[in-house]
């Protein structure tokens, strides 16, 4: 069958199969990282984006529709930057697709270049040679010949080549891709969704991949203390399908339900799209806003979870409600020792993620909303999930959330321990916690994933290798080797004063002891510490000031 338009159910089984292609091979795209540390994680991020737009699916009449509740569903999934700027891409290709009941090649086009301005826009800056480039380039080509195409077979036949070529074309506008020897994993991850899309016009589906394996684990199951108070009330969470056929929608106004939650419960995210509502509130009495939305329209979607017994957050101390804080800290962390550690010295909130496990913007909101206090000060601590944070900053509505662009480990901790709680504005507090950053220099200890060559260094297959940020400096089969041949060459550590490093879960406090006895023999003028961080992916990380 040649298909000349997309109707909304094909649009559905698309999307559904680009997903399904993108999560079976997300390992591959995972394994296109820079450099050969075991921390891909762009297939996951964007395998884990994507799932929250296809729950969404409701067997939609049109394909604005359709697109609109993917968009929703992909933004608040979205996490890593490279899920972010998925999410946001398709945006934008969802707003180029208003009002559009079947798409057609022209309209493909129109809401691509929608898609790639919105892309665009979302990063600070810029940068040819990853999945922008993709994108833009792939928008330019429909741009210059869909008028040629009577059907969507003939232009992914011919999309598809020039997507590859636009990937393969990344290292050259991408120095470090180059030497790195291989190419955007951004990139990559869009072709398998594009090829995956194309494949269910011929009616080449793929398997459901399972959707729960891309997702992070549940929590495990606990219960209430002995007194049964409960402290945080419940996350609710559902998706409303608007009825005006039975009249019980009619004059419905968001905004008023909006009002009325708020006599209910906080932290409440209301979005409305056509006859679809999508709401977000903590409550200590779920079954008094659903019976509320319930004389509205009937439930797509239901979730309720108890915030007292959840895990995933750790709070440092309960502040009554009647007692707001001013200031509160919210951190992005891996590692239990590092998480014990970052509250002792004034986190409030944690956020599990890190390294391979990026958090979405809706566990950043999530996070935030344990948090009694009106401004929050988040620590991303990885540049893999600084997008996800200023996301979440500007959806939140309960406080004012600041988002300190920490790209490590190292440089979270050394902006909690210069931080000056006597301050009376939040931008003082940031003044006080960014005052020493330029000066810090991060190092990390890892195993190699393959052989290659950067920098100079040659790096061979389960080698330990030694990262000055994102620079190789050593790389040995000896780990206290390696430890200190990443010290000796960072260009100024002549300069340095004091080294606090974090030991990972595979390293004994024997191991430790050692390697702190090294740096201090090799090193006698600067200090040195190190902190059991539990920690997986790095044997060490160095916060180096």
């Amino acid at each position: 069958m040649i298909h000349s338009k997309i109707d909304s159910s094909l649009m559905e089984l698309m999307l559904t199969n680009g997903y399904n292609n993108l999560a079976a091979n997300q390992e591959e795209i995972n394994e296109l990282n820079v450099f050969p540390v075991p921390d891909g994680d762009t297939g996951i991020n964007m395998s884990m984006t994507m799932n929250g737009g296809i729950k969404t699916f409701s067997n939609a009449d049109t394909v604005s529709k359709v697109l609109s509740d993917f968009s929703h569903g992909m933004l608040f999934a979205a996490r890593g930057n490279s899920g972010v700027i998925f999410s946001q891409f398709i945006r934008g290709f969802a707003d180029g697709a208003k009002g559009v009941d079947e798409m057609s090649v022209s309209d493909f086009v129109r809401s691509m270049n929608s898609g790639v301005k919105q892309a665009y826009k979302s990063v600070a800056k810029p940068v040819e040679g990853t999945m922008l480039t993709v994108m833009r380039e792939a928008s330019d080509f429909l741009d210059t010949n869909y008028k040629k195409y009577d059907s969507y077979e003939k232009c992914f036949a011919e999309l598809l080549p020039a997507m590859q070529d636009s990937l393969s074309n990344t290292p050259q506008l991408l120095p470090v891709l180059k030497e790195a020897g291989v190419i955007d994993s951004g990139g990559a991850g869009l072709i398998k969704v594009f090829e995956g899309m194309s494949m269910a016009l011929d009616d080449r589906l793929l398997d459901d991949y399972k959707k729960e394996a891309v997702n992070n684990a549940p929590a495990a199951v606990t219960s209430l203390p002995d007194n049964g108070k409960m402290t945080y009330g419940y996350c609710t969470e559902f998706i409303l399908q608007l009825m005006f056929s039975d009249k019980r929608a009619e004059g419905f106004e968001l905004e008023k339900m909006i009002e009325k939650l708020e006599t209910i419960g906080d932290s409440i995210v209301a979005i409305r799209d056509e006859n679809i509502v999508k709401v977000h509130i903590h409550t200590f009495t779920p079954e008094v806003v659903l019976a509320y939305a319930h004389t509205f329209g009937e439930f797509l979607t239901l979730k309720i979870e108890n915030m007292s017994v959840q895990h995933n957050q750790k709070i440092k101390e309960e502040v009554p409600e009647n007692k707001r804080k001013k200031f509160s800290i919210a951190a992005v962390l891996s590692g239990e020792g590092i998480k014990d550690y970052f509250i002792g010295i004034g986190t409030d909130a944690i956020i599990n993620g890190g390294q391979t496990d990026n958090p979405s913007i809706e566990e950043f909101i999530k996070a935030f909303d344990t948090i009694n206090a009106e401004n929050i000060i988040v620590l991303p601590n990885n540049s893999n999930v600084i997008l996800a944070a200023k996301q979440a900053a500007k959806l939140y509505k309960k406080s004012k959330v600041f988002v300190i662009e920490t790209k490590s480990i190292a440089e979270g901790y050394s902006a909690l321990s210069m931080m000056n709680n006597s301050v009376d504005t939040p931008e003082e507090l940031i003044e006080s916690m960014t005052s020493n950053l330029s000066y810090v220099t991060t190092g990390y200890i890892t195993t190699s994933t393959r052989d290659c060559s950067i920098g100079g260094i040659e790096v061979k297959k389960d080698n330990y290798i030694g990262l000055d940020n994102e620079t190789i400096r050593s790389s040995s089969d000896d780990i206290n080797e390696t430890i200190i041949g990443l010290l000796k060459n960072i260009p100024d550590i002549v300069s340095k004063e004091v080294i606090t490093g974090f030991y990972g879960s595979s390293v004994s406090l024997e191991q430790a002891e050692m390697v702190k006895m090294l740096i201090e023999k090799e090193f006698p003028f600067i200090e040195c510490g190190l902190i059991e961080g539990k920690m997986p992916v790095y044997d060490y990380i160095f916060a180096i000031e």
